[in-house]
């Protein structure tokens, strides 16, 4: 894992200084105490849509759906559209992932929307695509053996009660005084309408939720080990940054057994489907530009792209992918677009693990060498020096 801005940390050595300490806080300096990969925590965008395609499928949509995947697509007074407003017309689920089209998804999620109930379920509504996230294991701590994770956020409408009962007294007093003092301003119709109604769980809610926006947050690493499920066929594995623990001179001490969280309740079929899907991503869809030469038929990544659109600063870039053996997952914020911002470095990850140059894949020239993940673990030298395992 790597997070940045990065400090050194012998600063804590000989104790720190407050204009040290202020720094690694300040956001002016990218707060480099921040470790991103577990405590970092921003909207997915269309990262998220695997695992909503994973509900849609498993609760009444099919691999035969098709819906047109249109320029825009109107709830209420409010048009939401396409990134650029591109249309492809009626398409499945795994062109939908491919090309990223958002109104495929958002007629996806007003319909499960609406046989949820629509407005009139509120808190009580059947929110299969939030409960399959949750699976996946967004929204809880995934369990990492490092401290400070941060666990997300799963918006549903049971979420936007409890929050609207936690804020309402502090947007109804803001009601008040901006009714008198302000009342046209964005500020004061926003407190009005939170006051009187911000329980109310939405169609544009619905439709923002399935495309990975509004009020849903996850961590980078909780996004790696959705994607891991996915690349292992339906197991959530608690992630382990420790896998033995060994004495002074290098002998084992015991090892740390993987641990295994569930299985998804998502069919195998399904699963295939999806993964074969975002292979697709990276042949013909979004990624695609970036793996030019790259040698797919021997290396077989699959990838989704997401932009997630930030408040008041330029979108957050992300790049998901994974092959049999490895998951790779890039985050950058304010960084434009996924494959834009991402695409570069995360090929050169790949490139390092199976030691790629032009269209040759060569295990020796691996920074892990062999072309799988290795099993045993490293060996210890009597000079202390340590040797790397050689994966398959």
């Amino acid at each position: 894992m790597a997070s940045y801005p990065t400090y050194d940390p012998s600063v804590w050595v000989d104790g720190i200084g407050d204009d040290q300490l202020d720094h690694l806080y300040s956001k002016k300096a990218g707060e480099p105490l921040l470790s991103r990969p577990t405590q970092a925590q921003l909207s997915p965008g269309s990262t998220w849509k695997p695992f909503m395609t994973a509900g849609a499928l498993t609760h009444g949509f099919s691999t035969d759906t098709r819906l047109n995947c249109s320029n825009s697509f109107q709830v209420g007074n409010q048009n939401f559209e396409n990134y650029e407003s591109e249309a492809y017309g009626m398409i499945g689920f795994d062109k939908a992932l491919q090309v990223s089209c958002n109104t495929f998804f958002y007629r996806v999620g007003y319909e499960l929307w609406l046989r949820a109930g629509g407005e009139s379920k509120g808190a009580d509504a059947d929110a299969v695509l939030a409960d399959m996230a949750r699976k996946f294991g967004i929204g809880k701590e995934t369990g990492i053996d490092l401290p400070g994770e941060a666990d997300g956020r799963v918006a549903d409408p049971a979420w936007k009660q409890a929050y609207y009962e936690e804020m309402k007294g502090y947007y109804c007093k803001r009601d008040k005084r901006l009714s008198k003092t302000d009342p046209n301003s964005f500020q004061a119709l926003y407190a009005h309408e939170f006051c009187l109604e911000g329980n109310q769980y939405r169609a544009g809610d619905a439709v923002n939720f399935v495309i990975g926006q509004g009020d849903t947050i996850l961590t980078p690493i909780q996004l790696t080990v959705a994607y891991s499920t996915l690349a292992n066929g339906g197991t959530v594995w608690k992630p382990r940054v420790g896998k033995a623990v060994v004495d002074p001179s290098g002998r084992l001490v015991r090892k740390i057994k993987p641990e295994k969280v569930r299985d998804v309740p998502v069919s195998a079929a399904n699963l295939r489907y999806i993964d074969r899907a975002l292979q697709g991503t990276a042949r013909v869809g979004t990624y695609a530009w970036k793996l030019e030469g790259f040698p797919l038929d021997k290396v077989h990544i699959r990838a989704k792209t997401g932009t997630a659109e930030v408040h008041g600063r330029q979108t957050t870039g992300w790049l998901a992918t994974y092959d049999k053996n490895y998951v790779v997952v890039s985050m950058i914020e304010q960084g434009g677009t996924g494959s834009g911002s991402s695409g570069d470095a995360v090929r050169h990850v790949w490139e390092a693990l199976y030691g790629v140059k032009g269209a040759k894949v060569d295990g020796d020239d691996a920074a892990i060498p062999g072309t799988s993940a290795p099993t045993k673990l490293p060996e210890f030298q009597p000079d202390g020096t340590i040797v790397a395992p050689r994966g398959q």
